[in-house]
C-alpha cells in the first residue's frame, strides 16, 4: 500500500522553490504598494488638508477598480489563453513603470486627473495580474496542498499591512511621498524578477477545452459562467464572496468616518507625540503626522494582525477549513462583530473589534479560493476567477456607489450605518446558507 504523503505545512511548500520564488516576489511587491497607496493618500487626501477622508479615499478606490469592472471578460480570456508566468512578469513590469510617472505627473506637473487616469491603469494590470496568479496557483502546488497555499498567499497581505503600513506611515511622514513611489516601483521590479526565475510551466492546460469552451471562440468567454452553472455549489461561493466584498466597501467607509469623528483618538494622539520625540533624534526633520490617518493605518494593521491569525488556524486545520459551512458561518459572525463595533467609542477596543474582524475574513477568503482552484479544471479556471474578481468587484463598488457622495453616511451615522451593515451580513449568510443546506454539513476533498 502507497503511503500517505506528509501533511502540508508552511515550511514544506515554501521548500518548493517556484513557490518561493512567487511568493518572496510577491512579498516585496505588497511592502511597495503600501508605501504607494499612503502615498497616494498624501497626495490625493493633501489636496482637501485631510478633509472628507472617507469620501476622498472611496473616489480613488474607486477609480482603481474600475478597470476590474470594465475588462474582466478581456482577463479571462488572456489568462486561459497564454502563459500565466508572462501575465504576471508583464503587468508587473507594466506597474512599475507606472508607479514611476506619478514623479512627473503630479511633482513635476501637478496633474491631478493625470493621476487619477495612473491610478485607473495600475488597476487595469492589478486586475490581470491577480486571475493569472489565482489560476496559475494549482500549476505550482498539488491539490491537497492548495488551502495552505492559499494561506501563505494571504499571509502576503498579513505581514504587507501589519508591517508594511507603519513603516510606510512613517516614512511618508518623514521623507514625504516621492521616496515611496521609488519604493513601490522597485518592489514590483522585485517581483517581476522572482516571477521570471519560475521555471514550472504556467501555460494554461486546453486539452480539456472543448466546443464552446474554447478559449479561441467568442461562446468560450463565457464558459465561466456555464461552470458556475453547473456546480450551484461554487456559485453560492461567489455570491459569499460577493456579499463579503459588499460589506467591506461599506465599512471601509464608515470605519474611515468614525476612526475621524465619532472614536476617542487620544491614544493615537499620545502615541504620535512620542513617535515624534523619538524619531526627531534621527530623522532629518521632525516628522508631521495625519492623526486621523495613522489611526487608520493602525487599525488596517490590526486587521492584517487578525487575517493573519485566521491565515494560521486555517494553514494548519486541513479538516476544518474544508467546511463547506465555514464561509457562511463566517459571514454571519462577521455581521455579529460589525453590530458589536457600532456601539465602540474608545480607540483601542476598536482595534481588537478590527483584529477580531480580520480573523474572520481569512475563515471567508481562504476556502473559497482554494475551492475554487480545486474543482475547477485548468483550461477554464482563469475565466472562471475574472468572473469571479468581477462579481467582487462590482459588489466592492456598489458599496461604494451607495454613498459616494456622503449623503447616506450623513443622514445616519458612522454608527448606525455600520450597525445596518452588520444586520445586511447576517441577513445575506444565513439566505444563501439556506439555498446549500443540504450540502453544508459536507467537506470537500481533493480533485
Amino acid at each position: 500500500m502507497k503511503p500517505e504523503p506528509p501533511p502540508a505545512t508552511f515550511r514544506s511548500i515554501l521548500a518548493e522553490k517556484n513557490f518561493a520564488r512567487l511568493w518572496y516576489g510577491q512579498i516585496i511587491s505588497s511592502f511597495g504598494d503600501r508605501f504607494y497607496q499612503f502615498a497616494l493618500l498624501y497626495v490625493i487626501l493633501g489636496i482637501k488638508q485631510g478633509m472628507d477622508v472617507g469620501k476622498d479615499s472611496a473616489r480613488v478606490t474607486f477609480c482603481a477598480m474600475l478597470p476590474g469592472l470594465l475588462f474582466a471578460p478581456l482577463y479571462g480570456w488572456i489568462v486561459d489563453r497564454f502563459s500565466r508566468r508572462w501575465v504576471m512578469f508583464y503587468s508587473d513590469l507594466a506597474r512599475a513603470v507606472l508607479t514611476l510617472t506619478i514623479l512627473d505627473l503630479w511633482f513635476q506637473s501637478h496633474n491631478l486627473f493625470a493621476v487619477y487616469a495612473i491610478v485607473f491603469l495600475m488597476g487595469a494590470f492589478n486586475g490581470l495580474f491577480i486571475p493569472a496568479r489565482q489560476a496559475a496557483l494549482p500549476q505550482i502546488v498539488s491539490s491537497r496542498e492548495l488551502v495552505t497555499a492559499n494561506a501563505l498567499i494571504s499571509l502576503i497581505g498579513v505581514i504587507a499591512n501589519f508591517i508594511g503600513i507603519p513603516i510606510a506611515s512613517l516614512i511618508v511622514s518623514i521623507f514625504g511621498a516621492r521616496s515611496s513611489f521609488l519604493f513601490n516601483s522597485m518592489g514590483f521590479l522585485a517581483s517581476a524578477w522572482c516571477i521570471y526565475h519560475i521555471r514550472t510551466d504556467l501555460s494554461p492546460d486546453r486539452t480539456n477545452a472543448g466546443g464552446a469552451d474554447k478559449v479561441s471562440t467568442w461562446r468560450g468567454s463565457l464558459a465561466g459562467w456555464r461552470v458556475l452553472r453547473e456546480q450551484r455549489e461554487l456559485g453560492a461561493l461567489v455570491l459569499v464572496n460577493s456579499a463579503f466584498s459588499f460589506i467591506s466597501a461599506m465599512v471601509l467607509i464608515t470605519i474611515l468616518q468614525q476612526v475621524v469623528l465619532t472614536v476617542d483618538l487620544g491614544s493615537v494622539r499620545t502615541l504620535a507625540n512620542y513617535l515624534k520625540e523619538f524619531l526627531g533624534m534621527f530623522a532629518p526633520r521632525p516628522p508631521v503626522f495625519e492623526i486621523s490617518i495613522l489611526a487608520f493605518g493602525l487599525l488596517m494593521a490590526a486587521i492584517g494582525m487578525g487575517l493573519g491569525l485566521g491565515v494560521a488556524i486555517c494553514g494548519a486545520s486541513k479538516y476544518w477549513s474544508r467546511s463547506k459551512a465555514l464561509p457562511y458561518v463566517a459571514l454571519a459572525l462577521l455581521g455579529v462583530a460589525l453590530l458589536g463595533f457600532s456601539q465602540i467609542q474608545e480607540y483601542l477596543p476598536a482595534v481588537a473589534g478590527a483584529a477580531f474582524m480580520g480573523v474572520l475574513s481569512a475563515f471567508i477568503l481562504i476556502p473559497i479560493e482554494s475551492r475554487l482552484q480545486n474543482d475547477v479544471d485548468d483550461a477554464r479556471r482563469g475565466r472562471v476567477f475574472a468572473l469571479r474578481n468581477l462579481c467582487t468587484t462590482v459588489s466592492f463598488l456598489l458599496g461604494l456607489a451607495v454613498n459616494l457622495d456622503g449623503r447616506l453616511l450623513s443622514k445616519l451615522g458612522p454608527s448606525l450605518l455600520i450597525e445596518d451593515v452588520g444586520i445586511a451580513a447576517i441577513t445575506m449568510a444565513v439566505l444563501l446558507a439556506l439555498t446549500n443546506l443540504a450540502a453544508l454539513r459536507s467537506f470537500w476533498s481533493d480533485r
